[in-house]
């Protein structure tokens, strides 16, 4: 009987949200076409439904942000989901299907659904965890109240803690006790600290500074890989130098980077255009924070892991470090010599990192030289192994070290060398 009249409140629940509709947009989220043929192979007719999205999605759909990542939720069991999906010929993958988890891939979406869940003993950094049919259980083991909204593809919104509410006034709120949550998994210290800079509207809650404080230690249990990650994605944030203009979070953030000696620097991204600002990616940030003409960034990027890729776009910016007082650094001549040797990408670090060091010159136009190098043509080398064999060299380790030398010498000159200098350039070589 309470089945059926679930089922009868539902309908009517639906036929007014259908016409009235919400005052939360959730239309990002229901209007995807993937998510719309998910839920209904998840969902069973005439019954409430069994998925809803959680999480980042739900957050980021109200606030008007770009969708990444989707994360559903329900109140089927994993091997459920598994057996339905591929019954429909859709591809999962049991990403965490210890912890209830499963990725779900249609038309190249990706939709991480996860059993309903409530904790049964936690370490910092991992927890144990029961199935369970009830969402206020599941919503109770979430971090903050802003993660712990709910809805179905038509919209209807589930949010036991007024969590839409508290993403309205900017209000960023651990669910339950701080503390407790925390202990769950220390790496909420940090996730507090990026919701608090992209959607707080207010001061800081004193009583989760000193809950933060108490626990610190407890980041030395996170593996720096997550870490890592969770810091990329506060470096991410479009006002993360606010960071360190709080004095509590910069004392807290120091604490736990020590190696980011240069936090000022942030600063002066906020003064820059906002072409020029969102330039500015993770690993520039990252540089701002450490790189000064020592070798100290290493120790940094061996802690954590970084990627190559990172750790030389770092390094490019190391080994100039020392040029950037020098006027002649940012005369054409070497911006061209500079492209040509290290490219383009390469080159816009240089002058992004080095307009926010302490002593920027004052002449530099940092727009005009990135005006530059968008339309710059890099020269070609027109000189070959094969030109110099109509010289007399053979094919070897010396025609090789020809080439180089009248490479410089190209370089050198502008990227001009005729036949004559060419000449010029290979007897002098020869009487060295």
């Amino acid at each position: 009987m309470l089945k059926k009249i679930k089922n009868i409140i539902f309908k009517i629940d639906s036929f007014f949200y259908k016409k009235f509709g919400s005052d939360k947009s959730t239309k990002a989220l229901e209007n995807i076409k993937e998510a719309q043929v998910i839920f209904s192979y998840l969902n069973d007719p005439e019954k409430e439904t069994n998925v809803r999205f959680v999480g980042g999605c739900v957050r980021k759909s109200i606030s008007g942000e770009k969708i990444d990542d989707i994360d559903l939720a329900t109140i089927l069991e994993p091997k459920e989901v598994i057996d339905r999906l591929e019954s429909k010929k859709i591809k999962v993958i049991e990403t965490g299907i210890l912890h209830g988890t499963v990725t779900a891939i249609l038309n190249s979406k990706k939709f991480e659904i996860t059993t309903l869940r409530k904790d049964i003993s936690t370490d910092g950094r991992y927890a144990d965890v029961k199935f369970t049919s009830s969402w206020e259980e599941d919503a109770k083991r979430r971090d903050f109240t802003i993660n712990a909204i709910y809805s179905d593809i038509e919209g209807r919104i589930f949010d036991p803690f007024n969590g839409a509410e508290d993403l309205k006034n900017g209000i960023i709120k651990f669910i339950g006790s701080s503390e407790e949550r925390m202990r769950e998994d220390y790496l909420r210290i940090l996730r507090y600290f990026r919701f608090f800079t992209q959607y707080s509207k207010v001061d800081c809650d004193l009583n989760v500074i000193q809950s933060i404080r108490r626990n610190i230690n407890g980041l030395n249990k996170i593996s720096n890989e997550r870490i890592f990650d969770e810091l990329k994605k506060i470096l991410k944030l479009e006002k993360v130098y606010i960071l360190f203009s709080n004095k509590r979070f910069k004392e807290i953030l120091l604490n736990i980077f020590p190696q980011f000696l240069y936090y000022k620097r942030l600063s002066k991204i906020n003064n820059l255009t906002k072409k020029i600002n969102s330039k500015y990616d993770i690993n520039l940030i990252l540089a701002l924070l450490i790189v000064d003409e020592s070798n100290n960034y290493e120790y940094f990027c061996h802690k954590y892991k970084v990627s190559n890729a990172t750790k030389n776009r770092i390094k490019n910016i190391s080994e100039n470090f020392k040029n950037f007082n020098n006027k002649n650094f940012y005369s054409e001549e070497n911006i061209k010599r500079l492209t040509y040797l290290l490219g383009k990408d390469c080159v816009k670090d240089l002058l992004l990192f080095s307009v926010c060091t302490t002593s920027p010159k004052k002449d530099l136009n940092l727009k005009s030289l990135l005006n530059f190098l968008d339309v710059y043509k890099i020269p070609k080398f027109h000189i070959s192994g094969d030109d110099l064999k109509q010289y007399g060299y053979e094919p070897g380790i010396v025609l090789g070290q020809k080439l180089k030398s009248l490479e410089k010498e190209w370089i050198k000159n502008n990227f001009v060398l005729d036949k004559k200098e060419i000449k010029k350039n290979l007897d002098k070589i020869n009487k060295n």
